[in-house]
């Protein structure tokens, strides 16, 4: 009798390692690479204001808790993430083609963030700081000069003397998204995004809409949250749009380098439309998205901006 409970015993504990190692994470690790560059399916020129992004980032889940994580007891996973970042922003450049009426400075804003994404059942807390600079020393003019050169076959742009001086600059931010309704294959999501800082000051609340296979949005590719998945298929359509209620925004209202205030303060924008139309895969290890992306606001009576983003991820142990 001994015996057969014996037996019993070690069979059920070899089963409830087997069910703990299962309900463990697929990929520990994940990097991303990604590009966001005003370009559109449409050929309309549209290099100004937010021109080029350049990402490269590596997540992970810990192994252990931390004393913030440790504020977050009904969280289903959590990871970090850190980030290299670059960014260009340009008035319209072109001499006789001119699509917006009032100019802003050249700028480029290079950084680092440190990330921490916080999974719960139907929603997701992400905690973020930006360390970086606003100015020539992010190399941004060059690197622009060096793709339009080799891969866009662009014009050389040689007013990049006129950007935005070097200055120290930090953000704090936060994102929060929640699942609203879910029906099949259709998804509604809330989601609110906020910074402070000397660089970006706005609090930005938007709504958004998933049509085809998807996770929930704190392990959905969607908004970068996969490695608290389990890499489960995704492939969906996402639209959406968030309106930017901008208190600051050093690329548009800093003094270039001759010290002049380029925008004029009351045709500053603080009111901001954001929309976007973009299609999403995850499977395993990889993750794809592609977004169309619609800015109005920003400058005064200037003209709508366009860009797409193009990120990618790929896990592993």
């Amino acid at each position: 009798m001994k015996k057969q409970a014996g037996l019993v015993f070690l069979l059920l504990s070899f089963c409830f390692s087997k069910l703990q190692a299962q309900a463990e994470p697929v990929y520990r690790y994940e990097v991303l690479v990604g590009h966001d560059n005003d370009f559109t399916i449409f050929g309309t020129r549209t290099d100004w204001h937010y021109t080029y992004g350049i990402h490269l980032g590596m997540g992970w889940r810990p192994n252990s808790e931390n004393f913030i994580s440790k504020l977050f007891p009904e969280k289903k996973a959590f990871s970090h993430h850190i980030g290299a970042h670059i960014q260009a922003f340009t008035p319209d450049y072109a001499r006789t083609y001119q699509i917006v009426k009032t100019r802003q400075p050249y700028a480029g804003w290079g950084y680092f963030d440190f990330v921490t994404n916080y999974g719960f059942t139907r929603s997701y807390l992400q905690l973020k700081i930006d360390l970086g600079i606003l100015g020539p020393a992010v190399q941004a003019g060059e690197i622009q000069n060096f793709i339009h050169e080799y891969f866009s076959k662009d014009i050389f742009v040689d007013q990049w003397e006129q950007q935005i001086p070097n200055q120290f600059g930090f953000n704090l931010r936060a994102n929060y998204a929640q699942d609203i309704f879910t029906e099949n294959w259709l998804n509604i999501y809330g989601i609110t995004r906020v910074s402070a800082g000397n660089i970006f000051t706005f609090i930005e609340p938007g709504v958004y809409f998933r049509f085809g296979k998807f996770e929930t949005i704190s392990k959905s590719v969607a908004r970068q949250q996969s490695l608290l998945g389990n890499g489960n298929t995704e492939i969906f359509i996402e639209a959406g749009f968030n309106m930017n209620f901008s208190v600051f925004n050093a690329t548009i209202e800093n003094a270039n380098a001759y010290g002049e205030k380029v925008v004029p303060r009351d045709l500053v924008d603080h009111s901001i439309l954001n929309g976007h139309v973009g299609l999403f895969f995850a499977k395993k290890r990889f993750t794809m998205g592609l977004k169309w992306n619609y800015t109005e606001g920003e400058i005064e009576d200037n003209k709508p901006h366009r860009f797409a983003v193009l990120a990618g991820t790929y896990k592993f142990n």
